[in-house]
């Protein structure tokens, strides 16, 4: 009896891997198909367009916080694209991402759009929803690594696959302005990470402030955004296996709000390794702890880098947002081709 049980309990151990598998291999299924319906509304031009090879570089790190007309991406411009070519596209989006993730998307189009409307910049900048664009690297494929790729001003979202893994490595997001109506509603940007970023630093005792607090002034610059050559974590600030367990709640949520633009089974694969890699994660703050004030901050660990920063040149920095989010263990989906 004991070894019939022995046996039954492997056997069903095998069958839910092999489901969850079959669960994880899900998302790119439906991805390929929603690439094919769109291929099935380009001419042959705009498909050469849209795809690069794999292993293209270039087209790889093509992708910016800086607007058209200083910054040229290449791809499918939406602006060029009619209703059911973006609607297409939009599907691809919307099967990778969570719900919350995929309406980050359009939060930042929206706040680009109306940045089209009320900035007083040099006319060579060119902004707007039109100048968003989209590109695959690679053949969507079940058995090889491929990528898809859509971004604008303050956005770029790089969404790499092989088999049932998924990274969004290197995935910047951020917007200006922040706040904004939208059909008469209110609309704010990464509510999430600015709320739980000032709860984390607010409960610090005088002692981890003092680790996690390296500057009283905010900074500006992305470590590891788009011109970065190296994404090798640092351990800066205060090491998050020292918070006591209701400050790590609020610390895994603040991750969350980065990581959960992917969809949800994902997500929790992600999180899972950043939660067993807390004794190397670090959380460091730039800036005032009072929450009407500007603050960047930076979490860093073997698998995780986070960077949240208001820009310093903008006449209202808490309104112009640039946000990183980047996996150093899996950056392009490196550890897929090993």
């Amino acid at each position: 009896m004991k070894n019939i049980l022995t046996y039954f309990t492997l056997f069903l151990g095998f069958f839910l891997s092999v489901s969850h598998a079959k669960d994880l291999l899900k998302t790119n299924r439906e991805s390929i198909t929603a690439v094919e319906t769109l291929l099935t509304t380009l001419d042959e031009a705009q498909q050469k367009q849209m795809f690069f090879s794999f292993d293209n570089n270039d087209q790889r790190k093509r992708w910016s916080n800086l607007p058209t007309g200083i910054f040229e991406r290449k791809g499918l411009r939406m602006g060029d694209l009619n209703k059911e070519q973006k609607e297409a596209i939009f599907k691809i989006l919307q099967i990778t991402l969570s719900k919350r993730g995929f309406q980050q998307v359009i939060d930042n189009m929206d706040s680009d759009e109306l940045l089209k409307t009320t900035s007083s910049s040099h006319r060579k900048l060119i902004f707007g929803e039109d100048e968003y664009y989209f590109s695959i690297l690679g053949i969507p494929s079940l058995t090889s690594p491929w990528m898809w790729q859509f971004g604008g001003h303050h956005l770029a979202v790089n969404s790499t696959f092989f088999e049932e893994h998924i990274t969004l490595s290197p995935t910047m997001t951020g917007g200006q302005p922040i706040y904004f109506q939208r059909q008469g509603k209110p609309v704010r940007q990464l509510a999430g990470d600015v709320d739980l970023s000032f709860t984390l630093i607010n409960k610090l005792s005088p002692e981890q402030l003092e680790q996690a607090q390296i500057s009283k002034h905010h900074i500006h610059t992305l470590i590891s955004g788009p011109k970065a050559t190296d994404v090798t974590p640092k351990k800066v600030g205060l090491c998050a296996a020292d918070l006591n367990q209701e400050q790590k709640d609020i610390f895994i949520k603040l991750v969350l709000e980065r990581v959960g633009i992917l969809n949800e089974t994902h997500t929790e694969i992600a999180m899972n390794k950043i939660k067993q890699q807390l004794d190397q994660t670090y959380f460091a703050w730039y800036g005032d702890t009072r929450k009407e004030s500007p603050a960047t901050y930076q979490i860093q660990g073997p698998s995780i880098i986070i960077e949240y920063s208001p820009q310093r040149n903008s006449s209202n920095p808490k309104d112009h947002i640039h946000a990183m989010y980047r996996d150093p263990s899996n950056d392009y989906g490196a550890a897929f081709s090993k």
